[in-house]
C-alpha cells in the first residue's frame, strides 16, 4: 500500500500543533500551582498570627505568641508545641555524650560520673 506523503506531513503538522497546545497549557498550570502555593504560604502566616490558645504538650499551660516551639513531622504537620523552657529541659534531658568508662559507652550531658 502506498503512503501518501502529503498525508504524513499532515499528521506531523497536527502532532507539532497538539504538543504544542499541550505545552502552552502545561506552562499556564505551572503558572497556577506557583500562585497557588504562593497564597497558601500566605493563608499559613495569617493562620499562625492569629491563632491563639496554644497549650504546651508539656505543662499543659497556654503559650504566649512568640514562646512557642513548634514541633513538625516530615510532612510539616505539627506534632507538638512546647515553651520554650519546657522544650529546653526535655531537649538536656535526651542529649547524650559518648564516654567509654561508663556502661554502654553512653551518659547523660552534664550527669557526673
Amino acid at each position: 500500500m502506498p503512503v501518501n506523503d502529503a498525508s504524513c506531513f499532515i499528521s506531523v503538522e497536527e502532532r507539532k500543533e497538539k504538543v504544542g497546545a499541550a505545552l502552552t497549557t502545561l506552562k499556564f498550570l505551572k503558572t497556577r500551582v506557583s500562585e497557588l502555593r504562593v497564597r497558601c504560604e500566605e493563608l499559613k502566616k495569617v493562620e499562625s498570627e492569629t491563632r491563639d490558645g496554644l497549650t504546651c504538650n508539656e505543662c499543659g499551660k497556654l503559650i504566649e505568641r512568640g514562646e512557642e516551639v513548634t514541633l513538625k513531622d516530615s510532612f510539616g504537620k505539627v506534632t507538638g508545641c512546647y515553651h520554650k523552657n519546657c522544650f529546653k529541659e526535655i531537649w538536656v534531658s535526651q542529649n547524650w555524650k559518648f564516654d567509654y568508662s561508663s556502661p554502654g559507652f553512653l551518659r547523660v550531658a552534664g550527669a557526673d560520673k
